[in-house]
């Protein structure tokens, strides 16, 4: 009797419970599989996400995709974020460059460097400005600007030339006047350069212009002032100009209605005695006038 007892006993102690504990481990292994199943199903998910957007971006130009190159300096890296604080878009020289230059410290280096930023000032200074014309008009915007740095001006119906005195002071009209039409313009001796030149665009009907002794104007700038004033120019003075050569002396052939040309003797004399005889055969009434 006490046997089957024992027997009983032993019987509901089954099963034992190593055997819960591996079903509980096939329940957490089962969950775990379900999980890992949902997780790679949501990151397959985001990659389609990720892969569609990619496809519209590419389907999308811009400005840039539709640029030839970029240069080094416009394009993303270490070496950008790191040069970009030294790096100029108006510096000529590079940043090695600059670097492997000893430092000269001579009056005449000093003197070539203090006319170098001098130089950089008046080109800033002489930049087109819109606002300029937009209040005065372009006849009026090209007079201040010629008046202000030490030229002279004339208007049609008026025999006065405007000029500025020992104070730089100056009459002309602050407002737009559609009556006052540039004539004639007078920049002798002025610090003139091509940049500059680009504020005497769009005017109607100058007849006189005088770049006499404009000693940073060359052969481009030469060739600038013919596109300005092709159709109505018919006075010209470009003497004691020592950057203007035979080459830019041979676009003078675009003024149709020029008829007067005052100018320097040039280096070479054959190939100067040339280029007159050439521009007298295209411009049959220019009289050239050698100084």
């Amino acid at each position: 009797m006490e046997l089957i007892i024992r027997i009983a006993r032993v019987s509901k102690l089954w099963p034992p419970p190593i055997k819960k504990s591996v079903c509980f481990c096939k329940f957490m292994s089962t969950s775990k599989d379900t999980d890992t199943s949902t997780d790679s199903n949501s990151k397959d998910l985001v990659k389609e996400v990720d892969i569609a957007t990619k496809v519209a971006r590419t389907k999308e130009t811009t400005k840039k995709d539709l640029q030839y190159r970029t240069t080094w300096h416009a394009k993303e890296g270490y070496y950008y974020n790191f040069l970009r604080s030294f790096y100029s878009e108006e510096s000529n020289a590079s940043l090695l460059k600059l670097l492997q230059t000893p430092i000269n410290l001579s009056p005449e280096s000093v003197r070539k460097w203090w006319l170098r930023r001098k130089e950089r000032e008046n080109i800033f200074l002489q930049q087109y400005l819109p606002e300029r014309n937009q209040t005065l008009g372009n006849e009026l915007a090209a007079a201040h600007f010629i008046v202000y740095r030490g030229g002279a001006v004339k208007f049609y119906d008026d025999d006065v030339w405007i000029k500025a005195n020992e104070y730089n002071q100056y009459s002309l009209p602050k407002f737009y006047d559609s009556e006052r039409v540039l004539e004639a313009i007078d920049c002798t001796d002025m610090n003139l350069y091509y940049e500059g030149l680009v504020n005497l665009a769009n005017l109607q009907r100058v007849e006189w212009f005088s770049v006499n002794g404009c000693q940073h104007l060359d052969d481009w700038s030469l060739d600038r002032i013919t596109n300005i004033f092709s159709e109505t120019l018919v006075y010209l003075d470009i003497r004691d100009c020592p950057r203007i050569t035979v080459r830019g002396l041979c676009s003078l052939y675009k003024m149709r209605n020029l008829k007067i040309l005052l100018v320097s003797e040039l280096i070479t004399p054959k190939a100067f005695e040339l280029s007159c005889m050439l521009l007298q055969d295209i411009l049959p009434d220019l009289d050239i006038r050698v100084d």
